[in-house]
């Protein structure tokens, strides 16, 4: 009798030591689904940015994801003989290192892509144009306007967009300065300054040509030539 009893008390400790072991294992599993799904999630963020802006543009940085997929390559070579060696040892930390400094540097390059690629191709806005055309009551509107959108695009530019689709609305927000800076009066009566200025409004800027001697004589007069710089396509 108490034999019997002795046998099933063991029994039911070694179910409860059997639960506890797994309970154990799906913490361990449920934490290290929480770290993939924080590491997937940065990783597509910055996947996303940077293939917005190799559409527009040549990145700064070289990736190289070798070593990220040689770690996962080492992963699924364990699982595939113990599937559960994902809670034990050092490779999955391992693994996730390497994705977490392959984002980290994915995000430095759209940075250092974005800090490049964006001041030449948002509208160039004349503060001194927009003062001029304030003080007519016919533009007033449209100078309003034109300055809920450049604070809007500035802190939408100021740093990469994460999607497409914030490419296209910051691309869209830039065009509407543009079109509505045409809309202002000219602040030069020379056509050849007309004309550059026109031009470095442009998504492409101002080709150097259009940098005549008299052009620089206006920006230097005006006191707006260090608003303009030379770039490189």
């Amino acid at each position: 009798m108490i034999a019997d009893e002795c046998q099933s008390l063991l029994k039911q400790l070694e179910k409860v030591a059997k639960a506890e072991e797994l309970e154990k294992i799906h913490e361990q599993l449920e934490t290290k689904r929480n770290d993939l799904t924080s590491v997937r999630d940065s990783l597509v963020a910055v996947t996303n940015c940077l293939k917005a802006l190799s559409h527009r543009t040549e990145l700064a940085i070289n990736l190289n994801p070798t070593k990220c997929l040689h770690q996962v390559h080492k992963i699924r070579q364990a699982l595939e003989t113990e599937p559960l060696s994902i809670t034990k040892g050092t490779q999955f930390k391992s693994m996730t290192n390497a994705y977490e400094k392959f984002t980290a540097e994915g995000y430095e390059c759209a940075q250092k892509t974005w800090e490049h690629y964006m001041p030449r191709q948002k509208p160039s806005v004349d503060m001194n144009q927009l003062a001029q055309a304030e003080q007519q009551s016919s533009f007033k509107t449209t100078v309003s306007k034109l300055k809920t959108h450049v604070r809007q695009a500035d802190k939408m530019g100021s740093k990469p967009p994460e999607t497409e689709n914030e490419f296209l609305d910051l691309e869209s927000i830039w065009q509407d300065i543009r079109t509505m800076m045409e809309k202002l009066p000219d602040v030069a009566d020379d056509p050849l300054v007309q004309e550059f200025l026109k031009a470095t409004n442009s998504p492409g800027g101002a080709p150097i040509d259009l940098l005549t001697d008299d052009v620089r004589a206006w920006l230097a007069d005006n006191n707006i030539a260090s608003k303009y710089r030379i770039t490189t396509m």
